[in-house]
């Protein structure tokens, strides 16, 4: 997968592009959530108008393909930017799970837009 690093990231592991649907979940309620881009340590979705704010905890799950069980993801919210979504840091994650899915081929291009 192609790894895109800006100069302005913080982050010391490149990202990968992907597009993909997680689940949020806040108390009784879940949020769906497209997941633009993944990295060893830390995600980012989109989102238009954000609940988080820097500094919140944030649990979502993840699929994986050829599971019935998602990747349950702790993290806590670094950024929140129109432009670039919301960017967390992963905290808690089963390791071995989320490098299955971090290994997947990348979408194709033309479904990324």
């Amino acid at each position: 997968m192609p790894a895109i690093l800006d100069q302005d990231e913080r982050r010391t592991e490149p990202r990968t592009r992907t597009s993909f649907f997680a689940v949020e979940i806040r108390g009784n309620d879940l949020y769906y959530r497209l997941v633009t881009d993944i990295s060893q340590n830390g995600f980012c979705f989109d989102e238009k108008f954000p609940l988080e704010r820097p500094g919140d905890d944030i649990v979502m799950d993840f699929p994986l393909p050829g599971s019935t069980a998602p990747i349950r993801v702790h993290g806590q919210v670094v950024y929140v930017q129109a432009r670039r979504g919301v960017g967390v840091r992963i905290t808690d994650v089963e390791r071995d799970r989320y490098a299955r899915l971090m290994a997947l081929p990348p979408p194709i291009p033309g479904d990324l837009e």
